[in-house]
C-alpha cells in the first residue's frame, strides 16, 4: 500500500467502516511504499522508500500468497509501467464517495475477464488476467 492508504488504516479517527476494513488485514504481512512516511509502526508493517521497483520484484520471486495492492492508485500505476501487475481485482460499488484517481494511467495492456461476482449489496467484484505481457 502507499502512503495515504496506510495513514487511513491506521487512523484511530477513521470511520466504522474504514475501521473495520482495516481490522481484517492486520495480520497480514504488509509492504508500505512510500516516501514522505520515516516509519511504518502498524503490525506486520515493512516500509519501503527506495528500489520499490526491484524490492517488489524480489517480492514477487518468493513463495507465498499473492501480493494484493489495496486502494493506493499512484503505487499501481508505478508497478503497472514495469509491468509487475499479473492481474486486476476491481470492486465496483453502488456509490462515489469523493474524488478518485483514475483507476487505468499510461496502462495499454490486454485484459481477460477471470470471474466475476455480484454482492447483496450491488457491488461488483471483477477478476482480470493481464495477457499482454511482455
Amino acid at each position: 500500500m502507499g502512503t495515504t492508504t496506510y495513514e487511513m488504516m491506521n487512523n484511530p479517527e477513521a470511520s466504522e467502516h474504514e475501521q473495520n476494513h482495516a481490522n481484517w488485514i492486520h495480520n497480514v504481512q504488509k509492504v508500505i511504499c512510500s516516501t514522505t512516511l520515516q516509519s511504518a509502526d502498524w503490525h506486520n508493517s515493512t516500509l519501503l522508500k527506495g528500489y520499490i521497483i526491484t524490492k517488489i520484484n524480489e517480492l514477487k520471486q518468493q513463495d507465498g500468497e499473492d501480493i494484493v495492492i489495496l486502494g493506493s492508485p499512484r503505487l499501481a500505476h508505478y508497478l503497472m509501467a514495469p509491468q509487475l501487475i499479473d492481474s486486476i481485482k476491481l470492486t465496483v460499488s453502488p456509490f462515489v464517495v469523493g474524488s478518485v484517481l483514475p483507476v487505468f494511467k499510461n496502462f495499454s495492456q490486454s485484459l481477460k475477464l477471470m470471474s466475476s461476482e455480484t454482492f447483496s449489496t450491488g457491488a461488483l467484484s471483477l477478476h482480470y488476467g493481464i495477457i499482454n505481457k511482455a
